[in-house]
Parts: structure tokens; C-alpha cells; sequence
């Protein structure tokens, strides 16, 4: 039993706030009674697709910046290898140098002796023949190891180069992987942004929508039970049947300032009729029914300031606008002649007066018909 208590507490609260929703768009100028060309079935479905394309997008997303995170990591690792064949490269040309000074140094002794004094010094310098030969072969030796590290020295610089050259060539194509993943990105975000933006929209309309639903329910809800009361014979003492058109009168100590029709002075409509009296007047609700707005923040609101929406069913709607206080709260029933708000100055007034406004099926009709 509490289970079932607390989803019908639920299922009200959730009722409650889409009649406030739907009472909003009255505010609006949007009508509450015609039928829309979709359901909320149907627009749910399309809110659905798109955030079906959303997601698929992240997987894509999802894959770029996959991409995007490996191209930067060869194009670390190539910039790393690229400065580490730099070091090489550096380091075989220092070794160049070092060895061109040494051959240079050598032939500029030979250059100063003649040249040939070497090879003398060695003839005369033997005692024997074997001392000779030894002398000569260390001679040939120097000079081939000398060139020998000479060439040596260049191939290492040449490889180095070469590999300096090779990582090189990796890090651009690295970069260009990174340049064509991170603009992927950037396109693959600006379209979820879009679908993000439409969904939202959708979203808004598919609450409207249901808000509609749940408000026309609730109206055929109240003319069955009407009708229901009727056929039994029921009455409300004095009170007539809620929606039967005939109203009391929501300020009888105020004075009518200004009917209901087109205004001269302003060149627009004025949608209701307004009754001066003193701020803090009491109003009254002008049937009974069921609050579906009611707000009391003290905020432009459109213009309407702290004001009260009523549904009396049958489409039949009353509003109780520019209020200094409001006694009710959305999802209340109200008795014909209840104390509902008090007169006041908020909102688009220029002095303190209730505007009280009659709506068949969402659009505004002469509230005097009714009093």
C-alpha cells in the first residue's frame, strides 16, 4: 500500500509540474488546446536518433584521438632519435677535425724537412738492416691508420646523417598524422555540438508535448467526472458544476479600470479585464479547480508578475495576474470563492490591480460574459 502511495505521490508531482510547464507557454500566447502534428512518442523517437548519432560520433572520437595520441608518440620518439643521431653527427665531426689538425701538423713537418729527411733519418739512424725495416713499417703503419680513422670517422658522420635525416622525415609525417587527427576532432566535436543543440530542442518540444498530453487528459478526467455528478444528481451547495461558465466574482470590492478588447492609448489587445483596488486586496478563485501555475518570486514574469493559473476543465482556464501575494500552490484544489492571492503592483502594472483573464480551450475570451 505505501508503495502504491508513493507512485501516485510521484506520478502527481510529475503531473503538477507539466501543467506549470504548459501554463508557461500560455503565458506565452501559445494556445493549450490544439492538437500537435506529433506525439511525444514521436518526438522521444527523434530526440533518440540523434543521440544515437552522438554517441556513434564518440566512438569516431574516440578512435581520432586514439590516432592523435600514437602519431605523437612517434613524433617524440623521432625527435629523440633525430637529437641523438644530431649528437653523433656532432661528435664524428669534432673527431674529423681532430684528425685533419693532426695530418695537417705531420705534413707541415715533412714540408719544413724536405720531406725526404724522414726516411734519411731512418736510413742513418740503423745500425742494421732489420732496424731499418722495422722503422719503415711503423712509418707506413702511422700514415695508413691516420686514414684509416680519417674514413672511419667520415662514415660514421655519414650514417648518422643519414639517420638524422631518416627520423627527421618521421617526425613531419608524425606531425601530419597529428595536423589530420586533431582537425578529425575538431569537426567530429562541432558536429555533436549541432546534434547536442537539436536534441536539447527536441527535448524541450517533447516535454511540451507531454505536458499537453497530461493536461488534456486531465481535462477529459474532470468533464467525465463533471458529467458523472451531473447524471447523479450532485451539487456543491450554491456552486455550479466546475466549467459551467457561470463565475463569482474574483474582486467585488474593485473597481473595473479596464475591459477586456482592444486598447486605443496602447494600440494592443488587452486579453482580460482589470480591477483597481488597494494593494493587498483580497481575490477569489472564480470556480473551483485545480491549480496548474502559481509562482510567487516576485519576477517580471513575462509581465504577468506573481500570478495564479487555474483549470477548471472543459478547457476552461482562469488566470489571476500581477498578485502582492499568492495563498496556493500548483496541484491544489480550489473552492469556488476561496481566498487564493491578495491585489498588488508586480510585473508589467502601473498600479496596484488584479488582472484577471478567462481562456476557452487557450484562447482569451471577455471574462464579464462570466460574472
Amino acid at each position: 500500500m505505501q508503495n502504491s502511495n508513493t507512485k501516485r505521490t510521484l506520478f502527481s508531482s510529475l503531473l503538477l509540474a507539466l501543467c506549470a510547464l504548459v501554463a508557461a507557454a500560455a503565458l506565452a500566447g501559445l494556445p493549450l488546446s490544439p492538437a500537435y502534428a506529433v506525439t511525444s512518442t514521436e518526438k522521444q523517437a527523434e530526440a533518440d536518433l540523434l543521440f544515437e548519432k552522438i554517441d556513434a560520433l564518440q566512438t569516431d572520437l574516440n578512435a581520432a584521438n586514439e590516432s592523435y595520441a600514437g602519431a605523437l608518440e612517434r613524433h617524440d620518439a623521432a625527435v629523440a632519435a633525430m637529437d641523438e643521431a644530431q649528437k653523433r653527427i656532432d661528435e664524428a665531426e669534432a673527431r674529423i677535425d681532430e684528425l685533419q689538425v693532426r695530418l695537417g701538423d705531420r705534413a707541415v713537418s715533412l714540408y719544413k724537412t724536405g720531406g725526404s729527411s724522414s726516411l734519411l733519418d731512418v736510413v742513418l739512424g740503423s745500425t742494421t738492416f732489420e732496424e731499418f725495416l722495422t722503422a719503415w713499417d711503423m712509418l707506413e703503419r702511422i700514415a695508413d691508420q691516420d686514414a684509416a680513422l680519417v674514413q672511419e670517422t667520415k662514415d660514421v658522420r655519414a650514417e648518422a646523417q643519414a639517420a638524422h635525416d631518416e627520423y627527421a622525415a618521421q617526425g613531419q609525417a608524425a606531425t601530419d598524422e597529428m595536423q589530420k587527427a586533431s582537425a578529425l576532432m575538431d569537426e567530429i566535436e562541432a558536429t555533436q555540438e549541432s546534434l547536442r543543440a537539436e536534441a536539447d530542442k527536441i527535448t524541450v518540444e517533447v516535454a511540451e508535448l507531454q505536458a499537453q498530453e497530461e493536461l488534456e487528459a486531465e481535462a477529459a478526467r474532470q468533464a467525465a467526472a463533471a458529467a458523472e455528478a451531473t447524471k447523479k444528481g450532485s451539487s456543491q451547495g450554491s456552486s455550479v458544476v466546475s466549467g459551467s461558465g457561470i463565475f463569482t466574482h474574483p474582486c467585488p470590492s474593485g473597481s473595473l479600470t479596464s475591459p477586456f478588447g482592444y486598447r486605443e492609448f496602447t494600440g494592443s489587445f488587452h486579453k482580460g479585464v482589470d480591477f483597481g483596488a488597494a494593494e493587498g486586496t483580497p481575490y477569489y478563485a472564480a470556480d473551483s479547480g485545480t491549480v496548474i501555475y502559481a509562482t510567487y518570486d516576485g519576477g517580471y514574469n513575462g509581465g504577468a508578475g506573481n500570478w495564479i493559473v487555474i483549470a477548471h476543465g472543459n478547457g476552461l482556464v482562469t488566470k489571476y495576474m500581477h498578485s502582492s501575494a499568492v495563498f496556493v500552490s500548483v496541484g491544489q484544489h480550489v473552492e469556488r470563492g476561496e481566498h487564493i492571492g491578495a491585489v498588488g503592483n508586480t510585473g508589467h502594472s502601473f498600479g496596484a490591480h488584479l488582472h484577471f483573464q478567462v481562456e476557452v480551450n487557450g484562447a482569451a475570451v471577455d471574462p464579464m460574459r462570466y460574472l
